[in-house]
């Protein structure tokens, strides 16, 4: 009996077994490697998560300010029942017998060569010329702009400056005419087209009085005519050196036309537009000019390219930008601690439907 009990205790020590020194270190190695191998996924995931939000919420900015911009363009030349600016007039008093001035008196520029700069429209609230002479209400011009630079209308005053005084160098401006798609009651100092849809084609009627040229109705309507400048200022609202788009608007302030100003979108460090063009009764645009095209008075823009460049708000640890942008007419290489700036260039090309021939 002794004998089988002490070969039953010597089976059982034989099956107790144990990782000698060497497999104890080959398994801790093996898990340290699993371990780091990890982490090092979770760290480029992680990295790889911040990199694509930081872009996919860039190229949302650049889309929504797209978004604002793309209607004022397609709309542009809109004139109530009519795309035909020639037959504007501005009148007074409510009588539509007493015209202050037809759509070429309205321009800032000469029709042709070697003609007088129209002088300034009589009949309008004083800081309807703030931004230039007949800035508010050039009829003829619904699409305009500025190259590498903040220059609007010709004898613009200082309360028509870019934000902070502060315009981003070499950014395009670009402004839009056109009227209200809904209508509105007739109001003191504010500029108005009164549209009378028998006389579209021959006779529609802007004022700024307050007294309505008509009865209002189904065939009648009153709009608030639309100016809106699109600039890039170096500074956004509560943070210097940070650039945002910006618009300036003709609205009224008490009981005078005044231009309003609003930002659109931080981030955005420029703005660069060229206008398509159209030859004879084409409806394509023939080329593409900047916006500072000496016959850009009298031709016809049926399209407008625009391109936005957008910068994250704050630069990127380990990032470098050595990308070089080149659309319009620029080429920009980003250089010193601008090279930390995460960077999105997003364009859209915008047909004026009001260009199109009737």
């Amino acid at each position: 009996m002794d004998g089988i009990v002490r070969r039953f205790r010597e089976s059982q020590l034989h099956a107790v077994g144990g990782f000698t020194l060497v497999e104890l270190m080959v398994a801790l190695v093996i898990g340290g490697v699993v371990v780091v191998a990890a982490l090092a996924l979770y760290a480029h995931g992680r990295g790889a998560y911040r990199v694509n939000e930081r872009v996919a919420r860039l190229q949302e900015q650049g889309r929504y300010a797209l978004s604002m911009i793309e209607p004022d363009i397609e709309l542009a030349g809109y004139y109530g029942f009519t795309n035909q600016p020639a037959v504007v007039n501005l009148v007074r008093s409510g009588a539509r017998a007493n015209v202050v001035a037809d759509a070429n008196a309205l321009r800032q520029y000469p029709w042709a060569a070697g003609d007088a700069l129209p002088a300034p429209v009589n009949g309008l609230p004083a800081n309807a010329h703030v931004c230039g002479v007949n800035f508010a209400v050039d009829v003829m011009m619904p699409v305009q702009g500025s190259n590498d630079g903040f220059d609007l209308g010709r004898g613009r005053t200082s309360a028509c400056n870019p934000y902070q005084g502060r315009a981003q160098p070499r950014a395009d401006t670009l402004t839009l005419r056109r009227v209200e798609t809904q209508t509105s009651p007739a109001v003191s100092g504010r500029i108005q087209l009164y549209a009378a849809r028998l006389s579209s084609q021959s006779t529609q009627l802007l004022f700024a009085d307050g007294v309505a040229p008509g009865p209002v109705g189904a065939d009648h309507g009153i709009y608030d005519f639309v100016v809106r400048t699109y600039y890039v200022a170096r500074d956004s609202v509560g943070q210097r050196n940070f650039p945002a788009l910006r618009v300036k608007s003709l609205t009224r302030s008490g009981a005078a036309a005044s231009f309003d100003e609003d930002e659109v979108m931080p981030g955005v460090e420029d703005l660069q537009v060229q206008f398509g063009i159209a030859a004879g009764d084409d409806d394509g645009a023939t080329q593409y000019v900047d916006p500072d095209f000496a016959d850009l008075p009298r031709v016809r823009v049926v399209a407008v390219r625009v391109w936005l460049r957008l910068r994250a708000d704050e630069p990127e640890v380990g990032f470098v930008d050595s990308r070089t942008y080149e659309y319009a007419n620029v080429t920009y290489t980003p250089s010193g601690a601008e090279r930390q700036f995460r960077r999105v260039l997003m364009s859209r090309t915008v047909s004026v439907r009001n260009a199109r021939r009737t």
